[in-house]
């Protein structure tokens, strides 16, 4: 039987290229949701030469980004140079549900990029490439910055908005009182918890510079059941709550670090208490998973960041004096890493 165009193997130099021009991809959705062009399209072809006089562009350069993007989905290519949206096209959208433009405008930031420039440093020593091409933690050189900082938390706060309702539908927090958020950014994750458990209070915590932008209709939306509190979470986690929760934040750090964290959790919480954490398990799943992907985003922005396996949450846990008592999962990538003192 003649084999189709269709069946024929794609050769592996062409695979390799795919990969290699991963960066072209990450690049251009970068710049194409700084200019903010996906907001000024709403449905209907639009001429790439009316979107460049929008958002200041040389529309020549602009067709050849987005007649790339359209080949990979983004866009659907119409006549005379036009382009609309795709539903992942619309993801670029900043008001649309599950934005994910501040993520490739993050993707896409010079301390993000600077530092996979020393992947091969990364991999020989399994030092940060973050600290490699700037000399400090990621959350450092962020303070100094900004801006960046500011695109930073709208990146994690649409990650919160794409699993904030996963989270909070598929625990049971029936029984938790006082829920501290430790590192929860601008409370995104926190209201939708307490808007399912109109009993429970809660308490953000992160630093001071990012409670600062919390939204001040999220909080009034929680009817005075959440209040905000500023510090580190290396020296001290709000007092009198029954359970804790973290969302991507014990990933972040190395297990040095993550047993302070969770010491501090473990001195303030009652008996009874639990802590919970909002994490990608790595399974033995042989295939393609955003665990393994984010594992190596850990690996290159952080001092010893990295995603855990179900064993390695359990030991974790157990040097911290708690014990892992069951994982939760959402039907997203995360699950609920629920602990309780040992």
């Amino acid at each position: 039987m003649q084999k189709t165009p269709t069946d024929t193997p794609v050769p592996p130099q062409a695979i390799m290229m795919q990969l290699l021009f991963g960066k072209q991809l990450t690049a251009s959705l970068a710049a194409l949701a700084r200019l903010g062009i996906a907001d000024h399209m709403q449905g209907d072809f639009i001429s790439v030469d009316e979107l460049a006089a929008k958002v200041g562009a040389h529309a020549p350069s602009l067709y050849r980004v987005m007649r790339m993007l359209a080949a990979m989905g983004v866009f659907r290519q119409g006549p005379e140079r036009s382009f609309a949206l795709t539903p992942v096209g619309e993801l670029l959208k900043t008001d649309a549900p599950g934005s994910m433009r501040y993520t490739a405008m993050m993707l896409g930031d010079e301390w993000t990029l600077r530092a996979y420039e020393h992947m091969a440093d990364c991999i020989r020593t399994g030092e940060d490439g973050v600290t490699k091409a700037f000399g400090k933690h990621v959350f450092d050189l962020l303070a100094e910055r900004p801006e960046q900082s500011e695109t930073f938390q709208r990146a994690m706060t649409g990650g919160s908005a794409m699993s904030a309702g996963a989270i909070a539908g598929a625990y049971d927090f029936s029984g938790i009182k006082r829920l501290a958020d430790v590192g929860g950014g601008h409370g995104l994750l926190l209201a939708a918890i307490l808007e399912r458990n109109p009993k429970m209070h809660g308490v953000l915590f992160d630093r001071p510079e990012v409670v600062a932008g919390v939204p001040e209709d999220r909080i009034a939306a929680c009817g005075g059941r959440l209040t905000v509190e500023a510090g580190s979470f290396f020296e001290r986690v709000p007092q009198g709550c029954d359970a804790f929760i973290m969302k991507h934040i014990i990933h972040d750090w190395s297990d040095e670090h993550c047993r302070t964290i969770l010491g501090l959790i473990r001195d303030a919480l009652p008996t009874g208490g639990r802590v919970l954490l909002c994490e990608m398990v790595v399974t033995d799943d042989p295939g393609p998973t955003p665990a393994k992907m984010l594992d190596i985003e850990m690996l290159v922005m952080t001092v010893g960041g990295k995603e855990r396996t179900e064993d390695e949450f359990r030991d974790l846990f157990a040097s911290a004096g708690f014990r892992l008592s069951r994982i939760v999962p959402t039907g997203r990538p995360i699950c609920v890493i629920e602990a309780v003192p040992a």
